[in-house]
């Protein structure tokens, strides 16, 4: 059975712990990772997530070829 998150700070440290040293990731390899810690997340909500909760506080987002990529402050 898939765990769902309990609240913003919940998931703000799931999103957070998939991140390691100086790592690049896209939204959908985001998403992969949590799911792989046994969560049920969609990729487009988490990228909604990101935007309006995380983004320049928790996360930086960089344009490569036209895909955004994000890596942790």
């Amino acid at each position: 059975m898939m765990k769902k998150f309990s609240n913003a700070s919940n998931k703000i440290n799931v999103i957070l712990s998939v991140f390691k040293d100086g790592e690049k990731l896209t939204g959908r390899d985001i998403s992969e990772r949590i799911r792989e810690k046994g969560y049920d997340v969609d990729e487009g909500n988490l990228k909604m997530f990101i935007y309006y909760h995380m983004q320049y506080q928790y996360l930086m987002k960089e344009k490569v070829n036209g895909v955004n990529k994000y890596y942790a402050v």
